[in-house]
């Protein structure tokens, strides 16, 4: 039986919005898990899973993204995404 499409809506929060190192970050968390996951805007949908596709969104601070899972493990691969960007990529830490 298929598992349904999960979904979670998140902000960028840092102040350099979806760069390369926060594209980096996306990329190998979403690879840690089985579910495809794609990271959609008003405009385009990227693969978590690809780079290029990442940085091409442009999604800078405050942009309101889309993210979506299907797979065994979408929700835990949505909830570690939404923290991720809730903590902004870990951009403010010390």
């Amino acid at each position: 039986m298929d598992q349904p499409k999960v979904t979670r809506t998140v902000v960028v929060a840092n102040r350099a919005g979806l760069h390369a190192r926060a594209a980096l970050m996306v990329f190998n968390l979403a690879r840690s898990f089985q579910a495809k996951v794609e990271i959609v805007t008003d405009q385009q949908r990227a693969s978590a899973r690809d780079m290029l596709q990442l940085l091409s969104l442009g999604a800078g601070q405050g942009c309101e993204l889309v993210l979506e899972a299907d797979g065994p493990d979408a929700g835990a691969a949505l909830d570690a995404l939404a923290q991720l960007f809730s903590v902004g990529f870990h951009e403010d830490d010390g």
